[in-house]
C-alpha cells in the first residue's frame, strides 16, 4: 500500500514589520476616509488632520507643512476613534495617537518618543495633550477629556486571542499585573522551566510601573502604561496605550517601543476584558515604587 508523502512544513515568511498581537485586533476603520478635522491643542497650536484615503493620512500645523504618514484607526465606541501613526524620518523617533471624540468634540494626543533618554535609549517616553476639534460653525469647546481617578481599584482580564493578562489599576500613578491561575497554566503548559509567574497571595511584593488614566467619557477611558522596570531589567521597554470601552468591556490599543529582538514596534491591537477580583494583588507592596 501506497503511503502518502508528507510535504516538508513551509515556513512563512515574516512581515516586513512586527506585528506582535495586531493579529487579533477588530478590523480597521474607514469611516473617517475623506473627512477633515482642525484640531485645537493646548500646546498653542492648530493642526489640520485629514482622511483622504484607507492607508495615508495627512498632519501638521494649520500654517506650516503637513506630512503624509501610514496611519491605523479603530473605533471601540460609536464615534470614538482610536488613530495611530509614526511620523517617519523624525529624531527621536516619535508615533502620535489621536483619539477624536466626535461627540463631544474633543481630542486627546498622545505623543511617543524613543531615543531621548541617555541612559535608557530604548525606553519610550510619552507627553500628552488635551485639545478640542473645531465646530462647523468655527466654535471651539472649552470643556477637555481629562485625568480621572475612577479607575482605582479596578483590574480587567484582558484576553487578546493566545494570550490573557490581569491589568490592575492600583492607584491615580501607577499600574499592576497579575495573572488568573488559568492563565498560568496555559503559560506553564507551554513554557515548563519558567518560573510561575506571580499570582494570589504568593509573593508579598508585585510588579508595578507608571500610568495615567483619562476620562473620555462614561465607561469610556484612555490609560497610557510605560513599561520602565523592564526596561532597566531588560534593556527595553513599551508604552502602551489603551481606549477602553467598560460598557461594553472591549478595548482597543498599540504597542510603541522596541520588541525582544531590538527591533522597532508600533502596532495596533484589540482585546475582550471581565472585571478580576485583585484584592490579593492590591494589598502586596510595590517593589519599586514609594508612597
Amino acid at each position: 500500500m501506497d503511503t502518502m508523502e508528507v510535504p516538508p512544513k513551509r515556513e512563512l515568511p515574516k512581515p516586513d514589520t512586527f506585528e506582535g498581537l495586531s493579529r487579533y485586533r477588530p478590523p480597521l476603520c474607514y469611516e473617517l476616509v475623506g473627512k477633515r478635522f482642525q484640531l485645537v491643542l493646548d500646546d498653542g497650536y492648530e493642526y489640520e488632520l485629514e482622511f483622504p484615503d484607507k492607508e495615508v493620512l495627512t498632519f501638521g500645523r494649520i500654517d506650516g507643512e503637513k506630512g503624509e504618514f501610514k496611519y491605523d484607526c479603530l473605533k471601540p465606541e460609536a464615534v470614538t476613534y482610536f488613530v495611530n501613526f509614526e511620523e517617519s524620518r523624525t529624531s527621536p523617533r516619535t508615533g502620535r495617537t489621536i483619539i477624536l471624540d466626535l461627540e463631544q468634540s474633543l481630542v486627546t494626543c498622545v505623543i511617543a518618543n524613543l531615543g531621548c533618554d541617555p541612559k535608557f535609549p530604548k525606553m519610550p517616553s510619552t507627553k500628552i495633550v488635551f485639545g478640542a476639534i473645531r465646530r462647523e460653525d468655527g466654535s471651539v469647546p472649552t470643556i477637555r477629556h481629562g485625568f480621572t481617578n475612577e479607575l482605582c481599584g479596578r483590574a480587567v482580564d484582558w484576553n487578546y486571542g493566545t494570550f490573557r493578562i490581569v491589568h490592575v489599576y492600583s492607584s491615580e500613578r501607577y499600574y499592576r499585573v497579575t495573572f488568573t491561575p488559568k492563565a498560568i497554566k496555559v503559560i506553564l503548559s507551554s513554557n515548563p522551566d519558567m518560573r510561575p509567574p506571580e499570582e494570589g497571595s504568593r509573593s508579598s511584593h508585585v510588579y508595578e510601573d507608571y500610568a495615567d488614566y483619562i476620562k473620555v467619557k462614561d465607561g469610556v477611558y484612555v490609560v497610557n502604561l510605560l513599561e520602565s522596570i523592564l526596561c532597566r531589567q531588560r534593556g527595553h521597554g513599551n508604552n502602551l496605550l489603551f481606549l477602553m470601552n467598560l460598557n461594553e468591556m472591549h478595548d482597543v490599543g498599540r504597542s510603541f517601543g522596541t520588541n525582544n529582538d531590538g527591533n522597532d514596534e508600533n502596532y495596533t491591537f484589540g482585546a475582550f476584558g471581565e472585571y478580576f477580583d485583585a484584592k490579593d494583588t492590591l494589598e502586596k507592596t510595590s517593589t519599586y515604587h514609594i508612597r
